[in-house]
């Protein structure tokens, strides 16, 4: 799954996209990227983004957006 930060424009975030294999590796470069540990949810966003091809997933943490996905990650690994 492809992970983006939010930033303050779609060109600057889409520059960090980073290819994530599982929730608990998000979990990981979050940490990396300086955010606190907190529940991290990801939940559906606004549809397919027609921009950059991605059905939109946003991340929170404790309620803070912080990113977005281009679908669900879950718990196990994605083979």
């Amino acid at each position: 799954m492809k992970y983006r930060p939010h930033r303050g424009s779609l060109k600057d975030s889409m520059r960090e996209v980073v290819e994530l294999p599982s929730i608990d590796a998000l979990k990981e470069h979050l940490r990396l990227m300086g955010w606190p540990d907190g529940v991290v949810l990801i939940e559906k966003y606004g549809g397919f983004d027609d921009r950059i091809g991605w059905d939109t997933y946003i991340v929170t943490i404790d309620g803070e957006a912080v990113g977005f996905t281009d679908s669900e990650l879950s718990q196990k690994p994605i083979d």
